[in-house]
């Protein structure tokens, strides 16, 4: 499986921006190509942590993280949204990520679930009035592993 080329990561880090813009939340995508990766939930959970994810203020972090060489993802959400949205939501959030990828390419399955779990945030915790009072507490990155 290739990387992802320049553009495509501006494309899922526009979609990133214009959802944080409209709530404190907090969204990271993760590209895993690891040729071996036995627990994608531990995996997802772990580099979660390595980007310091359940530091914010809300602990309404999600974090999408996906191997595309193993045709394996997981969505990890921190305590904060999860106790908002319940495990339905997860349960439907990827079965729709899986529809996306399937139906579209990656790219476009990816930025299908950032506007997806976008929606959720912006329901739960709108962005502040106030800039100052909801800064942008982590980097927009797309990021990337072997």
């Amino acid at each position: 499986m290739e990387r992802l080329t320049i553009r495509q990561k501006k494309q899922i880090l526009h979609a990133i921006e214009s959802v944080e813009h409209e709530t404190s939340g907090e969204l990271r995508v993760h590209l895993s190509y690891s040729k071996e990766e036995p627990n994608i939930l531990e995996s997802a959970k772990a580099r979660f942590q390595a980007l310091k994810m359940e530091q914010t203020r809300d602990r309404n972090g999600i974090l999408l993280y996906l191997n595309p060489r193993l045709h394996r993802f997981s969505v990890y959400g921190d305590i904060g949204i999860h106790e908002k949205v319940g495990q339905t939501f997860w349960d439907e959030l990827a079965q729709n990520i899986r529809n996306a990828i399937r139906e579209k390419n990656l790219t476009h399955g990816i930025i299908h679930a950032v506007e997806a779990m976008g929606r959720a945030l912006k329901t739960h915790f709108p962005h502040a009035p106030n800039q100052n009072q909801d800064p942008n507490e982590l980097e927009n990155d797309v990021s990337e592993s072997d």
